[in-house]
């Protein structure tokens, strides 16, 4: 802890004086520079960013969702993991990393969980999203935090804001839907301009479902085997979000982003479907409530700072009515906190070149009166120094990261530090601004999260950090074409290889509450990921957007040529996978069409024939229309997902809903 403070300390010293040196310059000048609004966080350059993926908010309002966690599976390389339709865990593994190496940056800021190291995407609603990026490798922007860059890739969130007339102050979306399974969603979001300096925007969205799908019960692996028709039991699920967001412009130098965010659900948690066993006694209720803000100001055209604030709380509940204890049942509660900051400031040392000094300190806790570890703590600093060259045809980009971690648990009177350095290097050149190569390098260090540490149900407590070394070889091509009018096509190859030394695996057990982890030792990853975009104005009012999206991942145990499972690959990895989504939008009636498969993979680390579980493909469609009644537009729409109806599993034993029809209206007042 004591290292941690005079590290801040340090850095306090050397930024302070960039403060004053700026108000120097300031005193100095006598011409008045021309004001220049403060942008988003994420610098864009002509030149493609290596291995980027954007979905921006005409694709996510055309593809039937009800997460984030839907969105994500549209994204090459990413492997969306779901425990079971709506209710369901939905956590993203991004190039066979796993779900503890992707950062997901809501509005600016980190989500995290220190008690599993895993981010639920399905507790972020699809409703109010502008735009979703992933960067395999880091983002280039001058004023993000150093926990930005502490991860392997980053999932950045950036959620709708609003724009108003000259004459408008007020603007509010309804939205309604209901479907199979007794699925029921009502969402508002208002938005309210309170001067010129503040806007408001409240989001409020409510999902339940009864879960209780038909499926296929399987009794053996063989295809001859007997099988029976059952119903999902312990399925349900409610869930309430609510999120409030207040912009403040104070002029052109400063501005400031304030959010509060609280969410909260209650679930069954479905058993595995294996044989005579169908029924669940397993409930858990989540609560989350953070703030965050953002301030950042430009003291010049070549110094600025940004500072982000955040405070969590996190209560889950675990119940199971049939456990085998003294007292008939168990109940396990768990109470997690953080508390964070970040200062970052960057200063453009001449044209085309800059850099940064970005540093976070943040502390996490979790308590629980009920496990054998009642109480675990961690103090963690990260400091990263930034370079970045752009001129927009050449773009060199690297940085150095430190790592201090500090964990101490009320098992022992010591406490267990960790640091790490960890660099990262790329380089990127564009031909005529349609052809872009570029490579990069990075070494990512990780901690094991709380449960792996502590939580005497899962595992030892002797897990050791994962070292990871990526690298990367991108090649991007973009043109305009002109055989149809704003007609454009995107292509995009990346050959990636990945190391990972001591590599964490967690997968699920009797439930998914109770989860096993192991360290693999050393895991070799080889990969593809092939995306394409094409984007058509046609003949008749029509726009036609086609996006496919291709991976291919060999993720295999390179940790001892003795095992039985050297060179297999590891669970819930699939070798092949893609997407496709294709959209026809008319002013009469706008259709949508989307195509997800998953080859075979394994459930356990040896690759044998029991443990394999069998591709599979889920086809949706959707179409919707505009009505305009008294002055207000309606769309109305209707949407099928697993339109085949077929019976498949992403987790095995866990079945995942088959066909459903889902009825939706948006009102815009």
């Amino acid at each position: 802890m004591r290292n941690i403070v005079l590290i801040n300390l340090l850095l306090v010293l050397i930024i302070s004086p960039l403060f004053g040196f700026a108000q120097t310059i300031d005193s100095i000048k006598s011409t008045t520079l021309k004001e220049v609004m403060i942008v988003d966080t994420i610098k864009r350059s002509p030149i493609k960013k290596e291995s980027s993926s954007r979905i921006d908010n005409t694709m996510i309002e055309k593809i039937e969702t009800v997460s984030v966690g839907d969105l994500a599976k549209f994204i090459a390389g990413v492997n969306v993991k779901d425990y079971g339709g709506i209710g369901g865990l939905k956590t993203i593994s991004v190039r066979g990393l796993g779900s503890n190496h992707s950062a997901v940056i809501y509005d600016g800021i980190g989500v995290t969980d220190f008690q599993t190291g895993q981010v639920d995407l399905s507790k972020f609603s699809s409703t109010n999203i502008k735009e979703i990026n992933l960067y395999n490798g880091q983002s280039y922007s001058h004023l993000q935090p150093a926990r930005a860059l502490a991860s392997s890739n980053a999932f950045f969130i950036e959620t709708l804001k609003p724009s108003f007339d000259s004459s408008e102050r007020f603007k509010t979306i309804l939205k309604t839907s209901y479907g199979s399974f007794n699925y029921a969603n009502l969402g508002v979001n208002s938005a309210f301009k309170i001067n010129n300096i503040w806007t408001s925007v409240l989001d409020l969205d409510i999902n339940n479902t009864s879960g209780n799908y038909p499926y296929l019960l399987h009794y053996g692996n063989n295809e001859n085997d007997s099988t029976s028709k059952e119903i999902r039991k312990n399925s349900d699920y409610f869930g309430f979000r609510g999120e409030w967001n207040l912009f403040g412009s104070f002029n052109a130098k400063s501005d400031i982003k304030l959010k509060a965010y609280y969410f909260y659900s209650e679930r069954g948690l479905p058993m595995s479907t294996t044989l005579y066993y169908l029924n669940s006694g397993q409930r858990l209720w989540d609560e989350n409530f953070f703030l965050q803000s953002i301030f950042t100001h430009k003291f010049s055209d070549k110094l600025q700072y940004r500072n982000h604030l955040k405070a969590l709380y996190s209560y889950t509940h675990y119940y199971d009515s049939k456990a085998l204890t003294s007292l008939g049942y168990q109940s396990d509660e768990y109470f997690q906190r953080e508390y964070y900051m970040n200062n970052v400031v960057s200063y453009s040392i001449f044209k085309d070149f800059s850099t940064s000094l970005s540093n976070d300190v943040f502390l996490n806790n979790l308590s629980s009166p009920n496990i054998f570890v009642r109480t675990a703590r961690r103090v963690s600093s990260l400091s990263a120094l930034s370079l970045l060259y752009d001129n927009s045809k050449l773009l060199i980009n690297g940085n150095i990261l430190h790592t201090l971690v500090e964990d101490k648990s009320d098992l022992s009177s010591t406490s267990q530090i960790k640091n790490h350095f960890s660099p990262f290097i790329s380089f990127g050149y564009s031909f005529q601004n349609t052809l872009t190569i570029s490579l990069f390098y990075k070494d990512i260090f990780r901690m094991p999260t709380f449960n792996d540490l502590y939580f005497n149900k899962v595992s030892e407590s002797k897990l050791r950090p994962e070292i990871t070394k990526q690298f990367n070889l991108h090649i991007e091509y973009l043109r305009s074409l002109g055989f149809y009018k704003t007609s454009s096509i995107n292509v995009s190859l990346d050959i990636y290889h990945n190391r990972v030394k001591d590599k964490i695996v967690a997968v699920p057990q009797r439930n998914l509450f109770i989860w096993s982890v192991i360290n693999y030792g050393q895991v070799n990853i080889n990969g593809i990921d092939l995306q394409t975009m094409f984007k058509a104005y046609i003949s008749h009012s029509i726009d036609l957007i086609i996006r496919g999206t291709y991976s291919y991942q060999r993720v295999v145990d390179a940790s001892n040529k003795e095992s039985v499972t050297y060179g297999n690959q590891i669970p819930y990895t699939p070798l092949h996978s893609g997407t496709l989504f294709l959209n026809l939008s008319h002013p009469f009636i706008d259709f949508s069409y989307t195509l997800s498969f998953v080859g075979s993979r394994y459930s356990l680390p040896e690759n044998i024939e029991r443990n394999l579980l069998k591709p599979y493909q889920d086809h949706s469609i959707s179409i919707s229309k505009d009505f305009n009644f008294k002055k207000q537009k309606i769309n109305l729409g209707l949407s099928c997902l697993n339109l085949l109806g077929d019976n498949y599993e992403v987790v095995i034993n866990y079945p995942m809903p088959q066909r459903q029809f889902r009825i939706n209206i948006k009102i815009y007042l």
